[in-house]
């Protein structure tokens, strides 16, 4: 179904993984919707891409803590959060333990709203993954899984998005959000991007965990449960 967004919903935005690929994505449509963007990143990462859009980096690692919850602390106030955070060896992969500094920190400082990227293949979609996709990212997916595990047990105001496979690629307005964990397929990360602003805008998407797929790379069920698309203007 098609949703409208909800006009009270807070337009600061604290970006986790923002530097490049869907993090960044989600840092360009936000700026371009209005919302204040603050995002931490390393100083060994390119800040350019953040900077040029106008929002405020934070220098920082996920992976530390206290750099987390000084962000958190000095930006918060009234802020959604949005956390891409991915990569690094199993372990002390920040798919895990850099998600759990994010949400510690969130309860600490009484944030409540988070949009977190997991993966198809995570959690309960493990059971429909291919034996190739466990093959080759199987630990990263067990990784991914403990961080959704973390953020259900903290009692945040919670979406997970679970894409398929990233593609590089303009946005195509097919991205859509599946309450069905059976599905397959590939996205784009700008549209990837579009159906987090979706979520964040959306109320009616909190509490639960959704897939994500460009509707023309489908594969999977014959009776997919669709829960949102971006409207069309």
């Amino acid at each position: 179904m098609t949703t409208t967004p909800d006009a009270s919903t807070p337009r600061r935005l604290l970006l986790f993984g923002g530097t490049r690929g869907t993090g960044l994505e989600v840092a360009r449509l936000a700026r371009e919707r209005d919302w204040e963007v603050f995002a931490l990143a390393r100083p060994t990462s390119s800040l350019e891409g953040l900077m040029d859009l106008g929002c405020t980096v934070v220098v920082g690692d996920a992976l530390e803590e206290t750099h987390v919850a000084g962000m958190l602390r000095v930006h918060g106030t009234g802020a959604a959060v949005v956390c891409t955070l991915g990569g690094g060896p199993v372990g002390a992969s920040a798919d895990h333990a850099g998600t759990a500094n994010v949400v510690n920190g969130m309860v600490a400082m009484g944030l409540r709203r988070l949009v977190l990227v997991s993966s198809l293949g995570a959690g309960d979609s493990r059971a429909f993954a291919s034996d190739r996709l466990l093959a080759a990212i199987g630990a990263v997916l067990e990784e991914k899984t403990r961080a959704e595990e973390h953020a259900r047990a903290a009692g945040l105001d919670l979406t997970i998005i679970r894409p398929g496979g990233l593609l590089a690629q303009p946005a195509n307005g097919q991205g859509v959000l599946f309450d069905d964990a059976r599905v397959h397929g590939r996205i784009g990360r700008a549209d990837l991007a579009a159906l987090i602003l979706l979520c964040l805008e959306t109320p009616g998407s909190i509490d639960r965990t959704l897939s994500a797929l460009d509707r023309t790379t489908l594969t999977g069920p014959p009776d997919p449960v669709e829960a949102f698309r971006v409207p069309v203007e």
